[in-house]
């Protein structure tokens, strides 16, 4: 049973762990990622954006899609 939700912080350049049921408390800019444990939210996060920690160590289309998905969830509990 899944308790809690994973997202890499492209602002604080850490995974986020976020209870299930609860709103994230982070603001920043994040991505989350499906994954039963935080060893899979980190492989899943290197698959899709490498070894960038920070936002700026993305390339611009990458950067783009991390800002699309933080504005499109901005406010909204994950799923």
């Amino acid at each position: 049973m899944r308790t809690a939700h994973y997202a890499w912080c492209f602002s604080h350049g850490v995974l986020h762990t976020f209870p299930v049921g609860d709103l994230p408390w982070c603001t920043a800019t994040w991505v989350a990622f499906t994954a039963a444990t935080e060893a899979e939210a980190l492989a899943s996060k290197h698959a899709a954006y490498g070894d960038a920690q920070f936002l700026h160590e993305l390339p611009v289309d990458k950067q783009i899609e991390v800002i699309e998905a933080t504005d499109a969830r901005a406010g909204e509990p994950l799923r």
